[in-house]
């Protein structure tokens, strides 16, 4: 499979900045049911359905693209008299088109939402009630935390489709050069955050002075990606009611002195920091790292023979961990919107496509990973490099309860942008404890905004 002509660096980048649901906080309109008080699976059975959708996603890879014109063969083929038009858009501007759609009532029927975007639309009250189309079974069925992610105040809206989180690939070579030994191919294995520094400061030593031991992922829109170690040294970003923050702790201390220290003491490129322009896979790529914390929709990228990773052999392995595991929840959820004019078709057409076989197929084209608790208990056969996607998996199990809770919340582009500014600054000099104390006011500043 050729590496897409698109940038994943480029979509992700836009993810905060592009976001912008300020117009509807004052005016909705939308002219669709309210909120269902109607008991969930009540309406379940859709039965024949028929008529047209408008599906709108980004583009993306090759698998993905692939995996959708998939999806809509099939689900037309089942039920005679339906079309679903595939509408393709840049990721960059793709919100803020939703959102005038949205407020001018022309707005797809369905639309794909990354998880820290959803929490805007449900709280806006502009989606689709699916609490009755769903029953408890069928909720059930899903890996919980991520069926969190699509719920707001006891109402279902949407369907989590597919996940990502971080993980490490790294250069066998650079790493026997190094002196490092057996690398953890179990996550109950995965290096704490001494002996992770310690296989920082042996690369350190062993590589050329214009190359790093790593770089990590937190770019851009990736800032709340620090976030990891905050959740591995035992904390959160916000208080268990979500209302503040609770960043100024033992915890977020502990994860500002580790990650400061990727810095200090040279682990990273000096340009590895939040506002850059350079991704984790681009050090990784142009062989600045020999090791990049990297999402699993980048394997492609990697793995991809003429354009891809050109370095040697490379394998993947876990985040570190401190007191816990844990990892940043990444991926997208299928919406419909309470506007749409065919409300039992797009139910039908979500429900469709979380289905045990339809995912399947779009997760292995795609080498993403699924959401549903029997698939992600069972190995899947990955377009590509399957070897390393049994890391993200596993790795994808320590995304915890409070990660998806506080990165679902209604504000949570406003504290992704306050964590960019704000460790972008601790990265360039502020103390460890001027940063945190400088984190939490932002938040809390973000969450009250």
């Amino acid at each position: 499979m050729a590496t897409p002509t698109f940038s994943r660096r480029a979509l992700l980048s836009g993810a905060v900045s592009t976001v912008a649901l300020g117009a509807l906080t004052a005016c909705v309109a939308n002219n669709g049911p309210a909120p269902s008080d109607a008991s969930p699976g009540s309406k379940a059975s859709v039965g024949n359905v028929t008529g047209t959708l408008r599906f709108a996603f980004w583009g993306g890879s090759d698998g993905e693209n692939a995996g959708f014109a998939h999806a809509k063969k099939t689900f037309e083929a089942r039920h005679p008299g339906t079309t679903i038009v595939l509408q393709t858009l840049p990721y960059e501007g793709f919100f803020s088109s939703i959102d005038r759609g949205i407020l001018s009532r022309t707005a797809p029927d369905v639309f794909r939402v990354d998880y820290t975007s959803i929490g805007k639309y449900t709280s806006h009250g502009v989606l689709l009630d699916m609490t009755p189309y769903v029953t408890d079974a069928e909720a059930a069925a899903f890996l919980p935390a991520l069926w969190d992610a699509v719920r707001f105040e006891g109402h279902v809206y949407g369907v989590p489709h597919q996940t990502d989180t971080t993980a490490i690939a790294y250069n066998t070579k650079a790493f026997e050069t190094a002196g490092i030994g057996a690398v953890p191919d179990r996550l109950d294995d995965a290096w704490t955050w001494d002996e992770f520094a310690d296989v920082a400061t042996k690369l350190r030593k062993s590589l050329p002075d214009k190359q790093y031991p790593f770089a990590y992922d937190w770019t851009a829109a990736g800032a709340y990606r620090w976030a990891s170690f905050v959740y591995q040294a035992g904390g959160s970003l916000l208080t268990a009611d979500l209302t503040k923050s609770a960043v100024d702790s033992d915890a977020g201390h502990r994860a500002m002195e580790f990650s400061k220290r990727f810095f200090d003491e040279r682990w990273v490129p000096a340009n590895n920091t939040i506002k850059t322009t350079v991704y984790s896979d681009n050090f990784f790529l142009n062989q600045t790292v020999p090791m990049t914390f990297i999402g699993d929709f980048l394997v492609p990228e990697l793995a991809d023979q003429k354009n891809g990773y050109q370095g040697g052999e490379w394998a993947t392995t876990y985040m570190p961990r401190d007191q816990a595991a844990a990892s940043d929840l990444g991926g997208n959820a299928i919406v419909a919107t309470r506007d749409t004019a065919n409300p039992e078709l797009a139910a039908a057409f979500l429900k469709f496509l979380v289905e045990e076989e339809q995912m399947r197929d779009f997760c292995q084209r795609a080498n993403e990973l699924p959401t549903l608790k029997s698939l992600a208990e069972t190995p899947l056969d990955y377009a590509i490099r399957p070897d390393v996607m049994t890391v993200f998996g596993q790795q994808a199990t320590t995304i915890t309860e409070a990660a998806v809770r506080e990165t679902t919340v209604p504000g949570f582009a406003a504290i992704n942008t306050a964590l960019q500014d704000q460790l972008e600054l601790a990265f360039q000099g502020r103390s460890a404890d001027d940063a945190v104390s400088a984190i939490a006011t932002a938040i809390n500043e973000a969450v009250t905004a």
